[in-house]
């Protein structure tokens, strides 16, 4: 029995003897992480990190506040369209005090004063509506201020040309990255030169082409404008890209019977999706948000940015001058880009750093 309550006594003795090792260590990981900490957040840290915190909130305020206004504007009430008893529509084309009216619902705000409250942020659901699309895509009185067709007009444009850049980028640059051919490195220096030059230079030879032909208001035509200016950039952007795939991988495909389109449509586009995915992107955001010229060559038949201008008194007095108008249409113009942003997203980070080596 002795020997049996000395082996328990000395079981009992040994658990407290490790509970007292373990709170020991935890006491001196406690103490360690404590000095630790001591030493990591001085002050100069902790004003280091404040400051820039602080920074990133005010630019995250900045660029938050107008997009917050943006959405809040374009789906309040400025009674751009009036309903009649017998069921027809009153279009309000000139209401530039529409701002001021979206200001006078937020929160804080004293009705017919000057004195504005949070404005961009808390909006009053009380006049949320979506009369300001109403009007949008109703408003018919003049043919060119048709957003609908702008709309599409310019989807059109934007999808074809990043159509035609893709494939003429691609072909180009897999020549040059592949082939050696006659003056090949004065046609380089040629798409390089062609870089040094703003497009601006040539838009009255643009515009007087365009009159000779007839071509104006011809969004295809347009197109090709924004085609041509495109291909010296990205081929040099794919040519970089494609001198990193092995040329070996066409010596085989070759000695299998494989023909250079072959070689080209197999082999190399397949392995080259990240770099067009980047130039798809941008060849799609050029037209899409490009005003200068289309709104001299398509003043008929203009494209949604060109229109939008319009509805704020872009020097066509007959049209729209109504800011809140604006806004709801430019919301509509963020969709596409945001989209394409947020689909392409990992071919524009691969993009922005392939393609770009001497060679």
């Amino acid at each position: 029995m002795a020997s049996r309550s000395n082996a328990i006594g000395e079981f009992f003795a040994k658990i407290a003897a490790k509970r007292r090792e373990a709170r020991n260590e935890r006491r001196v990981m406690r103490r360690a992480f404590f000095r630790h900490l001591r030493r990591r957040f001085t002050f100069g840290r902790f004003l280091t990190a404040f400051v820039t915190y602080v920074y990133l909130l005010i630019c995250l305020f900045i660029v938050l506040v107008p997009i917050m206004w943006l959405v809040t504007s374009a789906f309040t009430n400025v009674n751009v369209i009036i309903d009649n008893p017998d069921g027809t529509i009153t279009y309000n084309l000139t209401n530039q005090n529409a701002l001021t009216e979206v200001v006078d619902t937020y929160l804080g705000a004293n009705s017919g004063t000057n004195e504005f409250g949070l404005f961009p942020l808390v909006p009053d659901l009380r006049k949320f509506s979506v009369s300001n699309y109403r009007f949008l895509f109703t408003y018919d009185l003049e043919p060119r201020a048709d957003y609908l067709k702008a709309f599409l007009r310019t989807g059109a444009i934007a999808c074809l040309n990043t159509v035609l850049v893709v494939l003429f980028s691609s072909l180009t640059g897999f020549a040059f990255s592949r082939y050696k051919f006659k003056a090949k490195k004065t046609a380089l220096l040629t798409l390089l030169t062609l870089q040094m030059f703003p497009a601006f230079m040539g838009m009255i030879a643009i515009m007087g082409i365009f009159d000779t032909f007839g071509w104006t208001n011809n969004w295809f035509w347009l197109t090709f404008i924004y085609v041509a200016g495109a291909i010296p950039y990205n081929t040099f952007i794919v040519r970089g890209y494609m001198r990193n795939v092995s040329k070996s991988l066409d010596e085989a495909a070759a000695i299998d019977g494989a023909t250079n389109l072959q070689i080209l449509i197999k082999i190399i586009v397949p392995l080259a999706v990240p770099i067009m995915g980047f130039i798809a992107v941008n060849a799609f955001m050029g037209p899409w948000l490009d005003y200068i010229l289309p709104s001299i060559i398509m003043n008929a038949k203009p494209t949604v940015g060109v229109l939008l201008y319009q509805y704020i008194g872009g020097g066509v007095s007959s049209l729209v001058n109504n800011p809140v108008i604006f806004m709801a249409g430019a919301l509509l113009i963020a969709v596409p880009i945001m989209l394409v942003q947020i689909y392409m997203q990992k071919y524009i980070v691969f993009g922005l750093t392939s393609g770009g080596e001497k060679g």
